[in-house]
């Protein structure tokens, strides 16, 4: 699978999880706004990936689906509150083409958006003693 249709880029990505819809602009999204929903399920181990072709493993952590008003986009039980332009600058949209969702060209009444939260995993970077017990390791079993 390519990024995009066009044939523009050049790389695959490799196997593993599923990945999101879309891509996000960095890695260490917490957020991703998907304007016409998506079939990954909560808890679900996922992919996030960006237009670069770079995949990070995530935990989606609560899909929630959208309603739009005119004062923006609220969750459909109108529970919770979110950062918005956070999650604009995650998803790579626009905050004002994100809060006036409703009166843009691609709105699409008849499809759920959907505000996905991510989890990512705690990533123990290896310490100085870490490398060195690897090298040692290898250099025994030489």
């Amino acid at each position: 699978m390519s990024c995009c249709s066009k044939g523009c880029c050049n790389f695959k990505f490799e196997e593993g999880p599923p990945l999101v819809d879309n891509s996000v602009t960095n890695l260490n999204a917490q957020y991703q706004f998907l304007p016409y929903g998506t079939i990954l399920e909560e808890e679900e181990v996922i992919r996030i990936w960006m237009e670069s072709g770079e995949t990070k493993t995530v935990i989606l952590e609560e899909k929630i689906p959208l309603v739009f008003t005119d004062s923006g986009p609220e969750s459909a039980d109108g529970k919770k509150e979110f950062p918005w332009q956070l999650v604009a600058l995650d998803s790579g949209f626009e905050y004002e083409d994100l809060m006036s969702w409703k009166h843009h060209d691609l709105y699409n009444p008849n499809e759920t958006s959907v505000l996905l939260k991510f989890n990512h995993p705690i990533e123990v970077k290896p310490s100085l003693k870490m490398r060195l017990l690897q090298i040692l390791y290898k250099i025994r079993n030489l």
